[in-house]
């Protein structure tokens, strides 16, 4: 029968050489293109490495897990980065601009998020809702010019915005693409862990000889010295461990989503160290607040399954708080003087639409700031200055009514407790810090976010209660065999 299926399904042989040829012809274009920009950039006094780092943003923003691994990188490991000197030789590629490097993350986040929205299908909930969020982000960036100025309005809006759109770029990949994402977090949790060791063993004055900033990558708490590790300061680090062991807790306390690479495992461990070399509270507070969350509000599996999850949670928490007594990190004065500059901000005349985005918060700090300084430590608090008491108002509802809709959701869907635990410490940090405003620690649950979506899909195996019910199902009864005697007139029984 070959000779009538071969030819009409193989494939003409031209076709392989032809896209190979194409290929080379495009490999060559690019590069011959590519030497041309060099060129031109030594002829008009440009950096010769600017078309060359340009070129491989482009190839980075192409592949979704190649980009996001970048912006992993880069997002979380910013000391490191610097002191390795990769900041000043992108910094003077882009005509001295030591921001660079930073911002190419953004920038391959944003090609990645352009490639999603030109390739996905969107439903008409997805597009009212991002209507609803263009219409946020536009009347409020007006405000926002009106108030402190274009250059700080803009840094706002990158701050607020990233977060949504690494969010959209993950829930887009498939459980294939977002394992290599969670073996890189899991290794940049060990390089931090690492430098944060070698950070204590050098020791705070030798670090500020070696150009370590005081006050921002060398800080101190009473007398203890807070590690920064590889991230900018102690806080983002501390978010950042949070965040990641969060995530990898909550998955031990149902029996079908446990992590069982060696990395992962590697990464948990690592971010216990981050966490309590960091001496942060809202790494802490991001912990305790979502594993009480993945406990109360877990219903998946059996009763004797959900005691385990509830005895294992309250042990983490305790052990945390514990933790958070030990360091001397208990005290409620700073709290309490929180608590003062929130009410003095209220009683700033707060108009109700607010100050507009970048009114307050991380954006007050960056270089291109037209007003003073504001530091909140609550989010909370940050969106109501920015967006007004209404806008304050519904997002406290928005967090209300996901985490009700998940927990309804873990009865059926054991990975939805890893999204009501992320969701719920998230809610938790935003108390004493601007979390929404740490892109990396953003990044970090975005990932694992990501990996739940996945963990109740249809291509991973079955649970164990399913496999034992498809196997032990009784076969079906056997037809009798005939006893008639069977005759010209009449065939046997088949």
């Amino acid at each position: 029968m070959s000779w009538i299926v071969g030819p009409a399904v193989a494939p003409p042989r031209g076709l392989p050489l032809i896209g190979v040829r194409l290929s080379r012809r495009l490999a060559v274009a690019g590069t011959v293109i590519l030497l041309l920009a060099v060129v031109a950039c030594l002829l008009t006094g440009l950096s010769p490495l600017l078309p060359i780092f340009v070129a491989l943003l482009a190839l980075l923003a192409v592949s979704p897990v190649v980009g996001l691994g970048y912006a992993l990188v880069v997002l979380n490991t910013p000391l490191g980065l610097w002191f390795l000197g990769a900041e000043k030789v992108v910094g003077d590629a882009f005509g001295g601009r030591d921001y660079a490097l930073g911002l190419s993350a953004a920038v391959v986040v944003c090609v990645l998020f352009a490639l999603t929205v030109v390739l996905h299908r969107w439903t008409r909930r997805q597009l009212i809702g991002a209507g609803v969020a263009l219409l946020l982000v536009g009347v409020w960036s007006l405000i926002g010019f009106a108030h402190h100025g274009v250059a700080q309005t803009l840094v706002g809006v990158r701050l607020t915005v990233l977060p949504v759109l690494l969010l959209a770029v993950l829930f887009s990949l498939t459980r294939r693409q977002v394992l290599p994402l969670m073996t890189v977090l899991a290794w940049v949790l060990v390089a931090n862990a690492l430098a944060s060791v070698g950070e204590l063993a050098v020791g705070p004055a030798r670090l500020v000889q070696w150009g370590f900033e005081e006050d921002t990558a060398v800080r101190y708490i009473g007398d203890t010295f807070r590690v920064p590790g590889l991230t900018s300061f102690n806080a983002e680090l501390g978010i950042l461990a949070g965040a990641y062991l969060l995530g990898y807790l909550v998955l031990w306390l149902t029996p079908t989503t446990r992590p069982n690479r060696w990395s992962w495992h590697a990464g948990g461990a690592a971010s216990v160290l981050c966490l309590v070399l960091s001496t942060s509270r809202s790494g802490v507070f991001l912990v305790a607040g979502g594993m009480a969350a993945a406990v109360v509000l877990n219903r998946s599996g059996g009763t004797a399954g959900r005691r385990r999850a509830r005895i294992v949670g309250l042990g983490v928490v305790a052990a945390v708080a514990a933790g958070f007594v030990a360091l001397g990190m208990a005290g409620a004065t700073s709290l309490f003087q929180r608590f003062d500059v929130w009410a003095d901000l209220f009683d700033a005349d707060l108009p109700v639409w607010g100050l507009g985005i970048g009114g307050v918060g991380a954006a007050t700090t960056s270089r291109v700031t037209s007003s003073q300084q504001i530091f909140i430590d609550n989010y909370f608090v940050s969106v109501v200055l920015q967006f007004g008491p209404v806008i304050g108002v519904a997002l406290v509802a928005a967090i209300g009514y996901l985490l009700w809709k998940l927990w309804r959701r873990t009865a059926e869907r054991p990975g939805s407790v890893l999204l009501v635990a992320l969701l719920a410490g998230l809610a938790s940090s935003f108390l004493v810090i601007e979390a929404w405003e740490y892109p990396g620690a953003m990044m970090c649950l975005g990932v694992f976010a990501a990996y739940g979506r996945h963990l109740d899909a249809a291509d991973l195996p079955p649970a164990a209660g399913a496999t034992a019910q498809t196997t032990t199902a009784p076969p079906a009864p056997l037809k009798p065999f005939p006893v008639t005697t069977p005759t010209i007139d009449r065939p046997a029984a088949q």
